[in-house]
């Protein structure tokens, strides 16, 4: 494969069209560059929605026919001349699609998105990408489409490895220096200090894989892929791969995983790898990852990053004939600084913050992803809890941004985000929150237009004493619930948004949100959410709302057990709303069993869902598809939305609130939980690094240090004095 060095003054290819997108589905694109000398090594790559008539300064060099498979990878242009000569030259893509991706309301942000070229030109010298300043479409400046790896096109096959920095270009691959080999068969596998893999041997049999075509084109990048390793997987399970060589290797903690493979024999090798997030994944599930790879001699190929923590790989060729492959494996993600950390006397805690942190990391990647081994859209409710943890843990919160962007700008009126309607509430709470943690002014008056949007939205679906209109599509919770709780619940979080922008309207005028929050408020009462028979995800929601009384929340708190159905997501509005009326102890029980939980099933990453009652059973990946309509082992093992334990440590057991928005000041009030005695650690804030630590004397005294950088003023709960 190629392995296509970029510069970093080489900028990489975006996605384009004609600025009427669609509607121009028959379009020309056309740039002119300019040799300076003779350049040799001359290669065109190009993926596009439809098919393409490829021509070189007036001639025509390829004729593409309309295929669903030519957006999914670059496709190498064979018979472009290898060399050009120096002078003007003219590209040119005439375009002709009549099949645009597919546009329902789970992606309809992506609206403007259905059709798009990418190309890169490339040689000795020579440096040519699609974008929209060089390139007309007709008569007109093209238009920029979206970037490299947004969705819907999403990662492409045949890219070379410097492209995994995204469109974005902050995304970088780090070698996993320890991983570890296991029920290897028939080869000699060696794990090198470095983390590099080395497998040798003879070949026990061969065998033919074939990559199916894709048949039409998908909502996003992970539907598509997602669809490809069944076909890919039917395959394998009508194999007899008995006498193959194998090998499994364990990357020791779940990631977006990449490898390289370089092989160093005679004779070109076959391979067909499986990745996982479990060994019962990979071992039962009908989607495994599953892809075919054949690897020339001399040759290294690098795969697209996929979300697993085991790879299977059987290695195929001519029986008998020797081989030896060199394998690297690396995690790929957005480069950031860890900021926020922790170190206690408590090692379940400290595993909780760090399993949490290593969690929101690697979903940092072209948007602020649920989770890594499935939809690689932006889902409004799974950032908004991604981002509790991010504005504790990172330094930078670009990814958040364009998350939040994406979504509340591309959503369009008179449709819900993701096709649910409280997740464009949760939209406005994600917007909201980011100000008061950051004091992001600029970033968040930038969205003035799609919150005054998608507040009319709202109230055009509104009514007095009613609140928020019954509406297709409420999710709440994982868990089962009826539509009277799912109606109800919605209520609780059409309150909470009401209050959130309430505040944010107070804080920043200019937005002229005020006359648009006049919203109808149905009446509830304590009564109308703790029904016995409801499930907690109603009765958290109920308490944060405000519609439950203090009263009704302690007597629910105190007397309530953990008990089925309970997901992350829950659990954790329920610490909350345990540390809100000071039970701390009680807070902390509940991410002890849950979190802890995961932990002791050997988590690396914290999951989407969670059974309690699992009572220790092995197989607890299929146990935990009990919630939902997913298929077996389709939950995810890594999800952001899981991080959130970081910010009750840093706002709990740290105890660092801020009083304004941005952390101008905080107030320090640390809680020993769990048996701690010591504790230190670092929250992130718009300033810099804030230092706590503490500790209880022989008095049973906490006795508090802070270090907070310079515009962060820190006052101390006890005397409500500047420290």
């Amino acid at each position: 494969m190629e392995t296509t060095t970029i510069r970093a003054e080489e900028k990489l290819p975006v996605w384009i069209w004609h600025q009427e997108r669609e509607q121009r589905p028959k379009c020309v694109l056309t740039r002119a560059f300019t040799a300076e000398q003779e350049i040799r090594q001359v290669s065109l790559h190009a993926s596009f929605t439809g098919g393409a008539r490829v021509v070189l300064d007036g001639q025509v060099v390829a004729e593409i026919e309309e295929r669903a498979g030519n957006a999914g990878a670059f496709m190498k242009i064979v018979d472009f001349p290898d060399v050009l000569p120096p002078g003007e030259h003219e590209l040119r893509f005439e375009m002709d699609c009549t099949a645009f991706i597919p546009l329902v309301e789970v992606n309809y942000y992506l609206w403007n998105r259905r059709v798009g070229a990418i190309a890169f030109l490339h040689g000795e010298g020579l440096w040519v990408t699609t974008e929209e300043e060089n390139w007309q479409a007709d008569e007109s400046a093209a238009a920029q489409i979206c970037l490299l790896g947004e969705e819907p096109f999403g990662d492409l096959e045949n890219s070379p490895p410097a492209f995994v920095a995204g469109g974005f270009g902050d995304i970088a691959a780090y070698d996993l220096n320890e991983v570890v080999v296991q029920d290897q068969f028939a080869i000699e596998a060696e794990v090198a200090g470095d983390g590099k893999v080395r497998l040798s041997g003879a070949h026990g049999q061969d065998g033919l894989a074939v990559k199916p075509e894709q048949e039409q084109l998908d909502l996003f990048y992970h539907l598509r892929k997602q669809n490809e390793w069944k076909a890919m997987r039917q395959q394998q399970m009508e194999m007899d791969l008995s006498g193959a060589s194998s090998v499994t290797v364990d990357l020791l903690a779940e990631h977006n995983c990449r490898f390289t493979v370089s092989n160093h024999g005679a004779e070109t090798v076959k391979l067909l790898w499986n990745g996982a997030e479990s060994l019962m994944e990979l071992e039962h599930y009908e989607g495994c990852i599953t892809e075919w790879l054949v690897v020339a001699p001399g040759e290294t190929v690098c795969t697209l990053p996929q979300g697993c923590r085991y790879i299977q790989l059987y290695v195929l060729g001519e029986p008998g004939q020797s081989f030896e492959l060199e394998l690297m494996f690396q995690t790929v993600h957005v480069a950031l600084r860890q900021a926020g950390k922790l170190q206690s006397d408590n090692a379940e805690l400290n595993q909780i913050f760090e399993v949490s942190a290593h969690t929101s990391r690697i979903c940092h990647q072209i948007g602020l992803w649920d989770g890594i081994k499935r939809d690689r859209l932006n889902w409004t409710f799974d950032f908004y809890l991604a981002a509790k943890s991010c504005y504790f843990l990172w330094d930078d919160t670009k990814v958040t941004r364009r998350a939040v962007r994406e979504l509340g700008e591309g959503t369009p009126s008179g449709h819900w985000m993701n096709s649910i309607c409280e997740y464009t509430l949760w939209w406005m709470k994600t917007v909201t929150e980011y100000y008061f943690q950051t004091g992001d002014k600029e970033f968040v008056l930038e969205l003035k237009e799609p919150l005054q949007r998608h507040i009319k939205w709202v109230l055009a679906n509104t009514r007095p004493g009613e609140g928020l209109l019954i509406q297709d599509g409420i999710l709440i919770e994982w868990v089962p619930l009826t539509n009277e709780e799912k109606v109800i619940a919605l209520q609780a979080i059409y309150a909470l948004t009401h209050a959130d922008l309430v505040k944010l309207a107070a804080e920043l005028p200019e937005l002229e949100l005020a006359p648009l929050l006049d919203w109808p408020m149905r009446k509830l009462t304590s009564e109308d959410y703790m029904k016995d028979s409801y499930a907690l995800a109603v009765k958290v929601l109920g308490i944060a709302s405000g519609y439950v009384s203090a009263e009704a929340a302690e007597a629910f708190l105190d007397e309530y057990e953990l008990m089925d159905p309970i997901t992350p997501l829950s659990a954790f509005q329920l610490a909350e709303c345990y540390s809100r009326y000071g039970k701390h102890e009680r807070a902390y029980e509940v991410i002890s069993i849950v979190w802890g939980g995961m932990l002791d099933h050997g988590a690396t990453t914290f999951w989407e869902a969670y059974s309690h009652g699992d009572g220790g059973g092995r197989d607890f990946h299929d146990a935990l598809t009990t919630y939902t309509a997913y298929g077996s082992y389709r939950m995810s093992l890594c999800h952001a939305w899981s991080s959130t334990p970081v910010k009750w440590i840093g706002e709990v057991v740290l105890g660092v609130q801020s009083l304004e928005p941005g952390y101008k000041t905080v107030m320090v009030s640390p809680n020993p939980v769990g048996g701690i005695r010591s504790c230190s650690g670092t929250v992130n804030t718009p300033h810099g690094d804030l230092d706590v630590k503490w500790y209880v004397d022989d008095n049973g005294k906490v006795c508090t240090s802070v270090i907070a950088p310079p515009g962060v003023q820190v006052v101390e709960l006890s005397e409500n004095k500047v420290i």
